[in-house]
């Protein structure tokens, strides 16, 4: 077997890989076992420690990691933060992904343990964008916070009825997925407004819904963005 270049994408929650034809999806705070040797490894890791999560990739594949960073520009991107540190690496390799994707207007959804939106023209500069708690991330703290408030999966979506919800999980699940979608339509809005026309609209993440969300919105699904924006700052 040849040797490979693995490309780590470490969330909050779980770790995406990718090796040669190989992906998939590990908790973090684990690595993918791998039958071939590994040559290089590529990461982008966010609220991680990085001396730890280096330590831990040459344990296990002896090879020193090369981390990605945000930049002011990549690629024909150009950042749109006052402060390039305060734009996490993860948002800033999707962005730039996307955008070589289509090099239009256009606005990326990431929908994780946080569900973010970034804005970037034609020209590749980057306007900036939101930042709201996941519908894992508001569950749990509704469940949290509450003492009667049943908080688990519902096997039904509203999605599909139009109608108010008879028993509290339900209402828990359908109501934080209105929460969704009203910020989905607005932060669309936004970009409406902004780009004066209607932008692309690009989606990636680990969220449910996809499917369902990409019908509603005609978003292009793109899981991968990360990833494909960790080849383009370390090629």
């Amino acid at each position: 077997m040849s040797d490979i270049v693995l490309d780590l994408d470490v969330g909050n929650s779980y770790t995406k890989w990718r090796a040669d034809k190989q992906r998939g999806r590990v908790v973090t705070g684990e690595l993918p076992k791998l039958e071939q040797s590994v040559v290089r490894v590529r990461v982008s890791a966010v609220a991680h420690s990085e001396h730890q999560l280096s330590r831990q990739i040459q344990a296990t594949y002896s090879v020193q990691p090369e981390f990605a960073k945000t930049s002011q520009v990549l690629s024909g991107v150009r950042n749109g933060y006052e402060d390039i540190t305060q734009l996490g690496v993860d948002r800033w390799l999707a962005l730039v992904a996307a955008w070589q994707r289509v090099k239009n207007d256009l606005i990326l959804f990431d929908l994780g343990t946080a569900m973010t939106a970034d804005y970037v023209r034609a020209d590749g500069n980057h306007l900036g964008g939101y930042i709201v708690p996941g519908l894992n991330a508001m569950k749990n703290e509704l469940g949290q916070r509450t003492r009667d408030v049943q908080v688990r999966e519902s096997d039904s979506s509203f999605l599909r009825s139009e109608t108010p919800a008879t028993s509290t999980v339900d209402a828990v699940n359908f109501g934080l997925e209105r929460v969704q979608l009203g910020w989905l339509k607005s932060c669309i809005d936004v970009g409406t407004q902004n780009f004066g026309n209607t932008p692309t609209l690009i989606l990636t993440g680990g969220d449910l819904a996809v499917n369902e969300l990409c019908q509603l919105f005609h978003f292009q699904y793109c899981p991968d963005l990360v990833l494909e924006g960790l080849v383009i700052a370390l090629p």
